[in-house]
């Protein structure tokens, strides 16, 4: 079965809809699918944002259908952590604690973060109990 065909099964989404969310003729998809017509890239980037898959799966050069991290979004969640991390910092005894955090590695900041964020979850729980 055509992975296009096998996506768009699972999603439950015709042929005439997803052509009208990539902006293709209806038969273009049935085509697809039967592999009578070249897909175009960006016919392709917006299938597997559709589907949320990788176009490699798309193309069956991976049995891996999970996209490759949007390194946007990493940059993105970096920045968030680290007004996070900023905010809590901001607490004199924690500071007083980690003087020299401001020398630190973006990545033993992001764990610093989850450490906090693990202790305090764990306080609510003991607190529950």
């Amino acid at each position: 079965m055509n992975r296009i065909k096998e996506l768009r099964t699972k999603k439950g989404i015709t042929q005439a809809e997803l052509a009208k969310k990539i902006g293709v003729q209806g038969a273009a998809i049935s085509k697809y699918e039967n592999e009578q017509l070249q897909i175009s890239n960006e016919v392709l980037k917006s299938l597997a944002l559709i589907f949320e898959v990788s176009i490699d799966y798309i193309l069956y050069l991976t049995d891996d259908p999970t996209p490759v991290r949007d390194v946007n979004q990493d940059l993105y969640d970096e920045q968030d952590a680290s007004k996070e991390l900023e905010a809590l910092m901001a607490d004199e005894p924690l500071r007083t604690e980690f003087q020299d955090y401001d020398e630190w590695s973006e990545e033993e900041k992001r764990n610093l973060l989850n450490f906090i964020k693990g202790q305090k979850a764990l306080k609510k729980i003991n607190e529950k109990k």
